[in-house]
């Protein structure tokens, strides 16, 4: 299992290494019009990706060292479920949301890909699913609209 979790935080700081250069590319907010420069957000994940993955790979490596030593395999299969195809589901909303966005709008579409990705995420109180939803319409319209001065499609 830790070979795995390492290949995997290796990927992700390989992935982040490789995908800060042509970001640093991109106009700072010297250079364009707006408050927030193009460079801004990217740049912002690409450095969240790169500690992140570091971080994974140095507590997959302290645990990996922690842990003793079995040389039995590991058989216990996962359980089959809802749970396991999750990823798929998200997947299909992420294709519905590109769609939905060219007929209903940006804000409109957000919306039910949040709400369908809040439900996807086990949320099941309709308080916090709403609350989730009111959070997330206020932080597009006040990121977009008022910081970066872009109007909504």
């Amino acid at each position: 299992m830790h070979a795995r979790i390492t290949l995997f935080a290796l990927g992700i700081v390989s992935l982040a290494g490789v995908a800060l250069y042509p970001t640093l590319q991109f106009p700072s907010s010297a250079q364009v019009s707006t408050f927030i420069g193009p460079r801004v957000w990217p740049l912002t994940l690409i450095v969240v990706l790169l500690v992140l993955g570091v971080v994974l790979l140095a507590l997959t490596w302290r645990d990996r060292a922690r842990a003793p030593v079995n040389d039995e395999p590991d058989t216990q299969r996962p359980a089959l479920g809802a749970g396991r195809f999750r990823h798929w589901w998200f997947i299909a909303a992420a294709v519905g949301y590109t769609l939905l966005m060219q007929s209903v709008g940006f804000l409109v579409a957000s919306l039910v890909f949040t709400l369908l990705g809040t439900l996807l995420l086990g949320a099941r109180s309709w308080v916090t699913i709403l609350i989730t939803l009111i959070v997330a319409a206020a932080l597009m319209q006040g990121v977009f609209v008022t910081l970066l001065g872009i109007p909504m499609p």
